[in-house]
């Protein structure tokens, strides 16, 4: 295979991701929240997470870790709580108004890449699939 293939099918591939992201955090942002907070309360989840937790799955340090959840608590979706095990962690928790954000904008966000994947039918959705898995060295469904 030649470099400018490899390196041409690398930057195409590259920005079809960067453009899907992009369509998609636009669409999130319609409901007035940001892709980070989209993503920090889809991770919280009903049962709430460790601070540093949400940290490491929202790939981000302490510092701007605390600044997303502070505007989230002034927007009224999460709340502080000290863990029962060890009052030094501090859970992050959905209030009644985050959980309905997130009822509303989860199944959106689920039918935005519908919409967009749509373009590919069937057949070209699981090659696609397979290829990316591949290039992954994973299995197609496997966890990521």
């Amino acid at each position: 295979m030649g470099d400018c293939l490899a390196r041409d099918v690398y930057w195409l591939l590259r920005r079809t991701s960067f453009r899907l992201k992009d369509e998609l955090r636009k669409k999130i942002e319609e409901h007035g929240i940001t892709w980070p907070q989209f993503h920090a309360l889809f991770h919280i989840g009903q049962e709430g997470m460790p601070a540093n937790e949400l940290a490491r799955e929202l790939q981000c340090n302490a510092s701007n870790m605390t600044g997303l959840v502070d505007r989230m608590s002034e927007s009224g979706w999460v709340y502080r709580e000290h863990s029962k095990e060890d009052r030094r962690v501090w859970l992050i928790k959905l209030t009644e108004e985050g959980k309905q954000l997130l009822a509303e904008v989860q199944p959106q966000h689920r039918r935005n890449i519908q919409e967009r994947m749509c373009r590919l039918n069937e057949d070209e959705l699981k090659a696609l699939g397979d290829l990316l898995a591949k290039l992954l060295g994973e299995e197609v469904g496997e966890e990521k």
